[in-house]
């Protein structure tokens, strides 16, 4: 079948052939770009993997044992797997975000999209779309471990629920992200910054394992990210209790606008100091008679 439409009443000019928008294709490109790179591969879908395969197998003795967090009752097998969940989010999300935008950033890839027809919303959307469609693929794989190999069980009345977390966990966590790019003045301090952050947080966020850490340090924790993600995630996940924590939602709301406010007003489209082979540094190469001295 033919890919032309033709308009009998818009003379020769009408005929066109159907392309993909700009935005899907850059979709497209951010999709061959990011399951193309070993490296990014690795880190932001393998290591989620491994660590759920770690600690499955570490508690995978006591999958039925009834633990309680809170006015919670979950199982060993429900509260590993809703730690992964939250692990593989931030790791996608956050961590994937803010070490994605600061190296673009510092190597001047942004830059010259802008000196393209192609508006910033149809870039940064892109962008965010693979995040998101990379999220969804990292939390399938490691549910389906859980569900086959790791004893894990989902009731379907809270599935809605669970659904929901993680959704509210992406719209929170990518803008803090984008907020976080921010910081690293180059391409080489984004990986250890940004991981800085991201391990404790999910780490201390509870997913994995109770660790006593105090009333200061657990009040400082209860008001990071990672804590009301873990909380709506095992909530989804637990034999009993109640089946939505509001407080833990506004939480993640506050952050997800926090975020939003600060990525929107102080976000840079190219690096302070101009990569290689732009700007300054370049224009010093030249001869005098090339820049009309």
């Amino acid at each position: 079948m033919s890919t032309t439409e033709t308009d009998p009443g818009a003379g020769p000019r009408a005929a066109r052939t159907r392309r993909p928008s700009t935005f899907w294709l850059h979709v497209d490109g951010e999709l061959k770009e990011f399951w193309r790179s070993p490296i990014t591969l690795a880190f932001i879908v393998l290591m989620p993997v491994m660590f759920y395969v770690g600690f499955g197998l570490a508690f995978r003795s006591q999958a039925d044992a009834i633990l309680r967090l809170g006015d919670h009752e979950i199982t060993q097998a429900n509260m590993s797997f809703g730690g992964v969940l939250g692990f593989a989010l931030m790791s996608v999300a956050f961590a994937n975000v803010a070490i994605g935008l600061a190296i673009r950033r510092h190597h001047g890839l942004f830059k010259r999209f802008r000196t393209t027809p192609v508006s910033p919303a149809t870039v940064m959307g892109a962008y965010l779309v693979n995040t998101l469609l990379t999220a969804v693929i990292v939390l399938g794989v490691v549910t389906a471990i859980g569900l086959l190999g790791m004893g894990v069980s989902i009731d379907p009345a809270r599935l809605p629920q669970l659904l929901t977390a993680l959704l509210l966990g992406f719209v929170c966590l990518a803008p803090l992200g984008a907020a976080v790019s921010l910081l690293p003045p180059n391409a080489d301090a984004a990986v250890p910054m940004v991981n800085g952050i991201f391990f404790p947080t999910a780490f201390l966020a509870g997913g994995f394992m109770v660790l006593p850490l105090g009333d200061t340090v657990g009040a400082v924790v209860d008001l990071l990210p990672g804590r009301p993600l873990t909380l709506l995630v095992q909530g989804a996940l637990s034999e009993s209790g109640p089946v939505w924590d509001w407080s833990a939602v506004w939480l993640l709301l506050a952050w997800s606008l926090l975020g939003t406010v600060v990525a929107l007003r102080w976000f840079r489209w190219a690096s302070e100091r101009e990569p290689r082979g732009f700007g300054s540094a370049k224009r010093k190469d030249k001869k005098p008679e090339e820049t009309g001295a």
